[in-house]
């Protein structure tokens, strides 16, 4: 099958008509090409094989929207028709979670009107939540070391305890937390009267996350996360944590079963 070809503008000082042509295939990092008029997606090689589908297949654009329904903020984060180095959390087609580095552009074509030019590639580096949960335990194992180290060796201890684990402007941002954010922006939605880190905690707590991980990724202690969850409830008018859980949980899964499913307008291919 004949793969797309791209003409780039590269102005008229380098050849008389100012553009070269290449094939998708000649990016060289996964690339996908989103044409709104054609309600079209399409990907080159590299893409593909990133997404976990098999080179060739159709897109399916409508479970895409389905499942990620959030992903349309991200074209309204444009600034001068381009987005560049952001991260957003997506499931793919297959049901694997991934978190994505990605950067878009958009152009104007006088046929096609807009299209979006998405370059995108895993986010390895960033952990989830749980991810980050399973660092801070690491933080009673260090611990562990310091009656066994001399004046030296308990100084550098204490540096690095103060450096990864106990800065005093240490806080989570949504950012941060970019595996939850389908949950974290459906509770900010819901209950605006919650603070920022009113939301962060429940977006965890919605997770499965106890008390105790909550406080060693949010640098606090479990006294303090109790008082949160004592204000969210009487912010709330809920009674205790559970009922908090089962009502965020209700949050969540109701709205997932409620979102619409956008329509696709097929294409004739030539």
């Amino acid at each position: 099958m004949r793969t797309p070809e791209i003409e780039v503008g590269i102005g008229h000082e380098y050849q008389l008509n100012g553009k070269i042509v290449l094939d998708i295939n000649q990016i060289p990092s996964p690339t996908a090409i989103y044409i709104p008029l054609k309600e079209e997606v399409i990907l080159n090689r590299r893409a593909y094989e990133t997404l976990g589908i098999q080179d060739g297949e159709v897109f399916d654009l409508m479970t895409w929207r389905k499942i990620n329904p959030y992903l349309g903020d991200c074209y309204q984060k444009l600034k001068d028709d381009i987005v560049n180095d952001q991260k957003v959390h997506v499931i793919l087609l297959n049901g694997k979670h991934e978190i994505m580095n990605y950067s878009l552009s958009c152009i104007h074509n006088p046929l096609l009107g807009k299209v979006y030019i998405i370059y995108f590639s895993k986010a390895s580096e960033k952990y989830s939540v749980a991810s980050i949960s399973s660092l801070y335990s690491v933080k009673e194992e260090i611990a562990k070391l310091r009656p066994y180290l001399n004046r030296t060796g308990k100084n550098m201890h204490e540096s690095l305890m103060k450096k990864y684990f106990r800065e005093e402007n240490q806080q989570l941002t949504l950012d941060d937390l970019v595996y939850y954010e389908r949950e974290l922006r459906i509770i900010q939605k819901a209950y605006p009267s919650l603070s920022h880190r009113e939301v962060i905690l429940c977006g965890l707590l919605v997770n499965d996350m106890d008390s105790k991980d909550i406080a060693s990724i949010t640098n606090r202690t479990l006294d303090a996360v109790f008082v949160t969850i004592h204000r969210i409830n009487r912010k709330l008018d809920i009674l205790n944590k559970k009922q908090l859980i089962d009502t965020l949980k209700e949050l969540v899964n109701k709205h997932d079963v409620d979102q619409p499913v956008n329509t696709i307008v097929s294409v004739s291919q030539e």
